[in-house]
């Protein structure tokens, strides 16, 4: 074994997470640039074995009372089986975070603990093995929290596996019932897809701001979305579900119209046959068919009245695109809107824009990792039949003892421990 620690060149890092299994936006060139820019410092840190690359993590520091925190999230790139690649990938990091001043080291590694179905139930074996491991290498695993958290990528994740998937009817027909039925009925409502430009971005800030407010979450400032726009160029997609009032209303009363000449012959058939119920049921059928395109005209027209203008905002989303993966991350809804369903039309886009790529995951990220029926996100995401995924979490492991120990300290002093 001749391994060798040592700072990666941008090129050599960026090469070898694009082709690595464990390679995540996270651990991204471009989420370095993006980190960088934002005033953190970062290092692109790896392991090198007769100068080929074997091993690699985006590691950022972080400013804490007596020192700094090194932390790596959804790394490090590495072959988790090769277990004397890990100790000394992980020895070597502690050693490197003590030498530039850190109090202690977190790493989220992009490993499984346990893959669920839609209810929770386990769907083959946890990987405890691999917690036994970093625990044998001094880090301490850290309690897995409870529903959502923002320290850092979520525990819990929603995923679809699509690497047998080939085209929009194989696409559409890996969904449930009622996401393909939601799809049929947003395809009534001409919703057209916008992909955004730089300047479209303040409108995206705002619509993920009212979400959020709605929802009782933080949103990330509109320099955040600016930066991932900059830093990703093309593998950053942000979307508009976008409504077009008079589109909409035109057609429905094309449909009236259509409606009223099947009416107008089934009045006829009614006055000569008289006794014929089946008449009498086919127009009421189509009579109640058009009693809703009527609702939909009314509904619509009073939405634009208030609205003000002819075209509306109904849903937008943010996608990262990876080799590995294409990532839904940060989105909103509408709520005055959200009977057009446009949430379902941006994943069906965007599963078959993955399909296309040849990409055989899609990750819809973040869940609570409770399957009770709370957590209205999984709710969503479940209508596109994937599975949940569970990580190992969060490790730490105190590179300073000492300051460490008086840090935790007064962490506890000051009711923060």
């Amino acid at each position: 074994m001749s391994y060798q620690f040592t700072e990666l060149s941008e090129s050599d890092y960026a090469n070898f997470e694009k082709q690595s299994e464990a390679g995540s936006f996270l651990q991204s060139i471009e989420q370095a640039h993006l980190l960088k820019k934002r005033g953190y410092t970062i290092w692109l840190l790896g392991v090198k074995e007769n100068e080929k690359v074997v091993a690699a993590a985006l590691v950022m520091r972080e400013t804490v009372k007596l020192g700094y925190i090194f932390s790596i999230d959804r790394g490090p790139l590495l072959d988790f089986e090769n277990q004397s690649l890990l100790h000394f990938f992980m020895t070597e990091f502690a050693k490197f975070s003590r030498q530039n001043g850190g109090l202690y080291v977190e790493v989220r590694p992009n490993v499984t603990l346990k893959l669920t179905d839609d209810h929770g139930n386990l769907l083959g074996e946890e990987n405890n093995s691999f917690i036994s491991e970093m625990t044998s290498l001094g880090f301490t695993h850290v309690p897995f929290v409870d529903g959502f958290t923002t320290a850092g990528s979520p525990e819990w994740e929603y995923l679809k596996d699509i690497s047998e998937l080939t085209d929009v009817k194989s696409v559409r027909a890996s969904f449930t019932k009622n996401a393909q039925y939601y799809l049929k009925k947003n395809a009534q409502f001409g919703i057209k897809i916008r992909q955004l430009s730089r300047d479209d971005l303040p409108d995206f800030k705002e619509l993920t701001q009212k979400t959020a407010d709605r929802l009782h979450y933080k949103d990330k400032n509109l320099n955040f979305y600016q930066t991932v726009y900059d830093e990703y160029q093309d593998d950053a997609i942000f979307l508009f579900a976008e409504l077009n009032f008079d589109d909409y209303i035109s057609e429905e009363t094309q449909k009236i119209a259509e409606l009223d000449q099947k009416l107008a012959k089934i009045n006829q058939k009614i006055e000569k046959y008289p006794n014929n119920d089946k008449f009498k049921r086919q127009y009421a059928e189509f009579d109640d068919q058009k009693q809703q395109h009527i609702k939909r005209i009314d509904k619509a027209t009073n939405q634009k009245g208030t609205a003000g203008k002819n075209v509306v905002v109904v849903a937008g989303a943010l996608f990262i695109e990876q080799p590995q993966e294409m990532n839904y991350l940060y989105s909103g809804t509408y709520e005055e809107y959200m009977d057009y369903y446009g949430p379902y039309q941006i994943q069906d886009l965007m599963i078959n824009r993955a399909v296309e790529h040849g990409i055989k995951r899609y990750n819809f990220y973040g869940i609570a990792g409770k399957f009770d029926g709370s957590d209205g996100v999984l709710g969503f995401k479940t209508a596109f039949n994937g599975y949940a995924r569970q990580l190992v979490g969060n490790f730490t492991m105190p590179v300073n003892p000492i300051k460490y120990k008086i840090y935790r300290l007064l962490k506890t002093l000051i009711g923060r421990g």
